[in-house]
């Protein structure tokens, strides 16, 4: 009788590995996919290959859907602005939505019956990778032994190291997730509200302490909301082979200067509050330029605008609403609104802070104004004091009837 089939989307951590062993024992012809969204450093793609082979499975795939997750994801995320709760850049988080289509598309390939991942029932992961999977392969079975047995890192961790299996003490204390848009640290003390990381959880950024005395200078551009290039204050640029290369290099240097540490709290899709570790130094950096070009290029409305549409996209994206059609109205809006967000930023990175030095745009407002003859703080010639002092009195005129209608007796 012919085994089974199931691919598994396996990244070779305490999860998936104990799935890929609990699967083999259970009958099934295990293939793994390791879909590289930017978690897969120098060799690591070996390395992962060598213990799919080595806890048994059949075949192993590396896809690598980096170029498509900035073209699809990071570029609207940018545009977008879009930090959840203000603070959090989705690490990883929207990244799910990419690896498990690739996970489907490496199921379609080699005929599987199912396909399974390692995600818990406690976050949000194992609702992207069901959304995604069931609307585009709705025959597929979703097997998924951690969330449906309710399964504990200890327990995993005594299942594989009981048949010969090593696992890190690493791997067994915390839940580690690498990727282009940032890393995500779970562990004990991040299933309270109080404790902060250690130092041994952090993966790459530094700490303040450690991180050098002088901060680097960067000039970031923009073409119409996107990323094109990033050079040193010295003239050095940043790589930019690839699309996603910018933000890449901007993760590494910006962790030597101790940016993009955070621990992010919210509430989840059904509705508890949890509680991450984050690094997420370019995603951090690049937003916070691009808002300040978007300050210097779009109207006030614009921006009020943006932040809330912005933010709602951002909301559905990481909440695994990617095939409604309304995401295609909220992109069609951002890239509207990024026709005139053209121009560089001055950026400073130094012992963990982002500090913006300025901007300059073709499409400047502020140039426009001085043009016109309007200087803040030192007046204007397009009216005069006569018609200011008017403005201020009408301005007043709601305030006024407010306070009145408040205070009846006065």
């Amino acid at each position: 009788m012919t085994k089974r089939k199931i691919v598994l989307a396996f990244s070779g951590g305490l999860d998936t590995s104990y799935a890929l062993v609990d699967f083999r024992e259970k009958g099934w012809d295990v293939v793994t996919a390791n879909i590289d969204t930017g978690g897969l450093h120098s060799g690591e793609a070996e390395v992962v290959k060598a213990r799919a082979e080595e806890l048994g499975a059949v075949e192993h795939h590396v896809v690598d859907a980096r170029a498509e997750l900035y073209d699809r994801v990071v570029t609207y995320a940018i545009k977008a602005n879009y930090l959840r709760n203000g603070a959090y850049p989705s690490c990883v988080g929207a990244e799910r939505l990419i690896q498990a289509e690739k996970v489907v598309q490496v199921a379609l390939e080699v005929g599987a019956d199912a396909v399974a991942h390692g995600s818990t029932g406690a976050g949000a992961d194992h609702v992207r990778y069901d959304a995604v999977i069931r609307a585009l392969a709705p025959h597929l079975e979703i097997v998924t032994p951690i969330r449906d047995e309710r399964l504990t890192r200890e327990g995993e961790t005594e299942f594989l190291r009981g048949r010969g299996y090593e696992v890190s003490e690493k791997v067994k204390l915390y839940s580690i997730n690498e990727g282009l848009i940032g890393t995500s640290i779970g562990g004990e003390e991040t299933y309270g509200s109080w404790e902060y990381l250690p130092e041994s959880a952090w993966t790459y950024t530094k700490s303040i302490d450690e991180a050098p005395e002088k901060g680097v200078e960067l000039l970031i551009s923009f073409e119409k909301g996107e990323v094109v290039s990033a050079v040193t204050a010295d003239g050095e640029p940043l790589p930019n082979e690839n699309n996603y290369d910018i933000l890449s290099a901007l993760n590494v240097l910006g962790g030597e200067h101790g940016v993009g540490r955070g621990i992010h709290m919210g509430s989840t899709m059904v509705g508890n509050l949890a509680r991450v570790g984050f690094e997420a130094p370019g995603m951090l950096i690049l937003i916070a330029a691009h808002r300040e070009l978007e300050k210097l290029v779009l109207s006030n409305r614009q921006q009020a605008t943006k932040a809330t549409l912005g933010n709602t996209y951002g909301d559905l994206l990481h909440e695994a609403v990617y095939f409604d059609p309304i995401m295609d109205d909220f992109r069609a809006f951002l890239d509207s609104s990024q026709t005139r967000v053209t121009g560089t930023v001055r950026v400073l990175l130094h012992k963990g802070n982002i500090v913006l030095l300025g901007s300059k745009s073709p499409y400047s407002l502020l140039d426009a104004a001085t043009r016109s003859g309007v200087v803040y703080g030192h007046g204007s010639s397009l009216w005069t004091g006569e018609q200011a002092r008017a403005f201020a009195h009408m301005y007043s005129v709601p305030g006024a009837i407010a306070r009145a209608a408040a205070n009846p007796a006065e």
